[in-house]
């Protein structure tokens, strides 16, 4: 007799793609703020902005001598996603939590802007603020 062994998912035969990450920023000088920014379409209708201050700089929630960035992500439509309930920016962020944020657009979408989106609502809504 013959044994096969026979996965129990098809995804493991699937492509492995590689997911953008922090590395992936190629920075240059801010426009307007004494610092670095660069932004990365992440292919999905996302894009993800990163800036920081140089040692001189200020206005941003970012220093890159301490490896700590502000970060944004807009959609197609150059429309910020709430990165959290409160905000659509979140600073001091190390390139580690910005690789995780990018992991999770890249590998949910859509779905991850909605509920990011509906927790930024609900937030609004118990302040009463939900014109």
């Amino acid at each position: 007799m013959i044994n096969y062994d026979i996965p129990n998912s098809i995804s493991q035969f699937q492509p492995k793609v590689k997911l953008f990450d922090f590395s992936d920023f190629d920075f240059k000088p801010h426009a307007y703020a004494k610092g670095v920014q660069a932004r990365l379409d992440l292919g999905n209708g996302l894009e993800v902005s990163v800036v920081a201050n140089n040692d001189e700089g200020e206005g941003l929630y970012g220093r890159v001598s301490e490896r700590l960035y502000e970060v944004a992500i807009y959609d197609q439509n150059d429309h910020q996603i709430p990165l959290s309930a409160y905000s659509s920016v979140l600073g001091w962020q190390s390139p580690d939590q910005i690789s995780y944020l990018m992991a999770k657009a890249q590998n949910e979408g859509s779905v991850w802007v909605d509920e990011l989106e509906d927790a930024k609502a609900e937030y609004l809504k118990e302040l009463d603020l939900d014109n």
